[in-house]
């Protein structure tokens, strides 16, 4: 299958950012960030995925529904729209799961040196959140512990590509 685009995904703190950077200059792609922004969702998510060629996406839908429930109380995506969504990443996205040990994830919270927005307490609900959420598709898994993970991954994924 020809991969078009790339999204990676995950709960905050996991290491989402270094893989998306790490792409961006080994595969010589763009990259796009696609965190919350006001308005409808789905025709926004519908635009990015539908014109994005050779885009390395950090976050995507996936994100929006984990954090909708977290924080905003409900489900951005009518069941037709995810599915529309969803089938556009399973037919011509790779999907990388960066999903370390909440261990991990607590231990990099507390390194940070801003304000996050989610709460260290809320960390291992949304690390749940994404593994329900992303149980339809087969993502490439990255754990995020060392850099020689990161190294094979990037490997992985070129070789994906070609």
């Amino acid at each position: 299958m020809g991969f078009r685009n790339i999204l990676v995904e995950g709960p905050d703190c996991s290491g989402k950012s270094k893989v998306v950077e790490r792409l961006k200059n080994t595969l010589k792609w763009d990259s796009k960030s696609l965190h919350h922004k006001e308005g409808n969702q789905f025709l926004r998510y519908l635009k990015e995925y539908a014109n994005a060629e050779q885009i390395v996406f950090d976050r995507g839908h996936i994100s929006e529904g984990v954090y909708s429930c977290l924080w905003r109380g409900g489900v951005p995506f009518s069941i037709g729209e995810k599915k529309i969504l969803d089938d556009l990443i399973k037919n011509g996205f790779l999907l990388i799961f960066a999903c370390p040990s909440i261990e991990v994830l607590k231990k990099r919270y507390l390194e940070r040196s801003f304000k996050q927005q989610i709460k260290i307490e809320e960390l291992e609900k949304s690390r749940e959140l994404f593994i329900e959420n992303l149980a339809d598709f087969s993502p490439i898994i990255y754990f995020s512990d060392n850099l020689q993970e990161l190294d094979s991954l990037i490997e992985l994924i070129r070789g994906k590509l070609k």
